[in-house]
């Protein structure tokens, strides 16, 4: 029993051991993460004291080494805002020509890129039934002539009776207009351009039927084109009739200027957007449906402080931007609070807080906190 007992207590002893030993690096292990993580708290308050301190009295920061940064004086100039819009060249003469009279296209007097004059004949239809009516009424009307002439004799020479004679002219005049309406529609069946200008689409073949309406080739008259664009109906106040408009084309890298000819006096419901055109020179570079940069200068202000808007940093107590000065032959940056005007690539007016003259700080102004030193 006494041997039993011996075995037991070595056995406990043996596993004591052996759990001090397994718990003794875990512990330690345990106690550096809770150090470390007390540290990186106390380091965070330790800098936002610091931080606050200098803000209170900047005298009693401990000198840190000047930063390097770059300045540039501010100078007054002339701001400049835009519209931005997406639009596209259209012609201002582009037209679907189509037949006044149905029928079967018999000819197709054009190709594509012809040159074609206002009434220059574009297609035909089928005349000939028309041809044959003609034919017909010309023969009754010769043998209706020929019966009123006589018959007109015969009423010189107090032949005959009034009614005859009223009977026989008017046969001939019957036929006479009858013939002149036949004549207007066989010259219906020739199909001709409205407008001077390039032929842009053939859309019909010799041997299709055609109808009024239906579109046989597009004639576009390239020495008028405009660029159009839609405006979104916030700018309806600001865009007018007259404004200048730049207008740039990338896919042939063109620029030029125009002015706005056209404002549509109605907003669309749908798109919440209004049309507006301006006309373009005749340049062969450009083309019907090419894509159109415009840009509408909305406002302008001239002596405007200028910077760019990356430099204005936003904080809890406004926007601000730093600026460079020498105070006791000490060069630092301070903090300037600003108010803020319009935008546009990449520049912001400055309406209040900075003035010609004063050095802007370019570079480097990231991080910089007031009173900091600088070098430049």
């Amino acid at each position: 029993m006494k041997a039993y007992y011996i075995i037991g207590l070595a056995a406990s002893l043996l596993v004591a051991c052996s759990s001090e030993k397994k718990s003794g690096p875990e512990q330690k292990k345990a106690e550096l993460e809770t150090l470390k993580k007390q540290q990186t708290e106390l380091d965070t308050k330790i800098k936002t004291l610091e931080g606050e301190l200098v803000k209170l009295d900047p005298k009693s920061a401990a000198p840190a080494k000047a930063k390097d940064v770059s300045v540039a004086p501010l100078t007054a100039s002339t701001f400049r805002h835009y519209v931005d819009l997406q639009g596209s060249i259209d012609a201002k003469n582009s037209v679907e020509v189509s037949p006044k009279s149905g029928g079967v296209v018999t000819a197709v007097y054009v190709r594509e890129g012809d040159n074609v004059r206002a009434g220059s004949p574009i297609a035909k239809i089928d005349d000939q039934l028309l041809r044959e009516s003609v034919a017909e009424v010309n023969t009754q009307l010769s043998l209706v002539t020929t019966v009123f002439d006589k018959q007109a004799n015969l009423w010189k020479q107090q032949i005959g009776t009034e009614i005859q004679y009223l009977q026989a002219k008017n046969n001939k005049e019957s036929l006479e207009r009858r013939l002149s309406t036949l004549n207007a529609q066989l010259g219906q069946l020739v199909v001709r351009s409205p407008i001077s200008g390039v032929v842009d689409q053939v859309s019909v073949k010799i041997g299709q039927s055609a109808a009024p309406g239906m579109g046989l080739v597009r004639v576009v008259n390239l020495a008028q084109l405009k660029a159009v664009a839609k405006v979104s109906d916030t700018y309806a106040g600001s865009v007018r009739k007259g404004d200048p408009i730049q207008i740039q084309f990338p896919d042939v890298n063109k620029t030029l200027n125009s002015r706005i000819s056209f404002v549509s006096t109605t907003v669309d419901p749908l798109t919440r957007t209004f049309s507006i055109e301006a006309p373009l020179p005749s340049d062969n570079a450009l083309k019907p449906n090419m894509l159109a940069q415009l840009k509408i200068n909305d406002a302008t202000k001239s002596g405007a402080i200028i910077v760019d808007q990356n430099m204005v940093q936003s904080t809890e107590n406004g926007q601000l931007v730093y600026v460079a000065v020498n105070e006791g032959g000490k060069k630092m940056a301070k903090a300037r609070t600003v108010k803020t005007g319009q935008s546009y690539g990449g520049k912001i007016e400055i309406t209040t807080g900075l003035n010609a003259g004063e050095q802007l700080i370019t570079q480097g102004y990231q991080e910089l906190v007031d009173g900091q030193s600088i070098n430049y």
